[in-house]
């Protein structure tokens, strides 16, 4: 059992340490690299606990295994890269001891012995090691994707088409890439999703495939879209009006254009609109 706690701990451990420097140097190394220099490390801590190396001599034997770990786990382009990524490796290792003392002292059990004062865990090292490494993880990534769902929110409208009897409410995300114009009328085209295209118009997607322009289509034609030898064609049409809401303000077009896409926008975006960038330049 405790050679297994030695191993699930260097293992555990050593991938950290290796991790932790990849992503604060930014380094462009494989996990699968990462895993073995940790194995490499994990082999040489049974070895030199077998064979009872001590002193200077087992000193040395580490140096030599951390260099070997990080030559193993990292690609590198000169000396310096190196000599920064194994300081940066030797400081990540300083931090983790530091990091499993607080843990053993802080929720461990003291052993008293001969040779001094000792704390022991209920679970090995690597495992509370991994718990606290995964949990980070976790957390920063929630972190990242509440701020990115924040700022996306900014570019959030809610939105009613309508047309005729007809009146769908959607989300339309505000895209900064998109002026297209329509090439006869000079007006910016807003594109619409499949989906909500068929709530207005109840128009089969075999029909359209087929280039068939439905008569409940009014103004419809394609526009070309895309540079020379990748053009495209959108069907384009409009409906009686658009409003758009943000917050407080509220923002109306009388006979805008649409363009329609195949594209799962609700997926990517959580929205069925793309807005055109210079649309208040057309409002009522």
């Amino acid at each position: 059992m405790y050679i297994e706690d030695i191993i699930i701990d260097n293992l555990v451990i050593n991938f950290t340490i290796l991790f932790v420097t990849k992503k604060v140097l930014k380094l462009n190394a494989r996990n699968a690299f990462l895993v073995l220099g940790s194995v490499l490390g994990t082999i040489s801590v049974i070895f030199y606990t077998i064979f009872q190396i001590e002193g200077v001599k087992l000193l040395l034997f580490k140096i030599f295994v951390s260099i070997l770990m990080v030559l193993v786990s990292f690609n590198y382009k000169s000396f310096k890269s190196f000599l920064l990524s194994y300081f940066c490796f030797l400081f990540t290792t300083a931090l983790m001891g530091g990091l499993c003392f607080f843990i053993s002292f802080s929720f461990g059990k003291a052993v008293i012995s001969e040779s001094g004062v000792s704390y022991e865990l209920g679970l090995p090292m690597g495992i509370v090691v991994l718990f606290i490494m995964i949990l980070s993880y976790v957390l920063i990534h929630f972190i990242k994707s509440v701020k990115s769902k924040n700022h996306q929110s900014d570019f959030i409208y809610e939105v009613k088409i309508k047309n005729k009897e007809k009146e769908i409410k959607l989300k339309a995300f505000l895209d900064t890439g998109n002026t297209l114009k329509d090439s006869k009328t000079g007006k910016p085209v807003f594109i619409l999703t499949y989906k909500n295209f068929y709530k207005l118009f109840n128009v089969s997607l075999e029909k359209l495939l087929q280039g068939k322009i439905s008569e409940k289509l009014e103004d419809a034609h394609y526009l070309n879209v895309g540079s020379v030898g990748k053009s495209t064609k959108m069907l384009v049409f409009s409906v009686d009006e658009l409003e758009l809401k943000k917050e407080s303000q509220i923002f109306k077009l009388k006979k805008p254009l649409l363009a329609l896409s195949y594209q799962n926008l609700e997926q990517k975006l959580d929205c069925g609109m793309l807005i055109n960038s210079s649309f208040k330049e057309y409002l009522i």
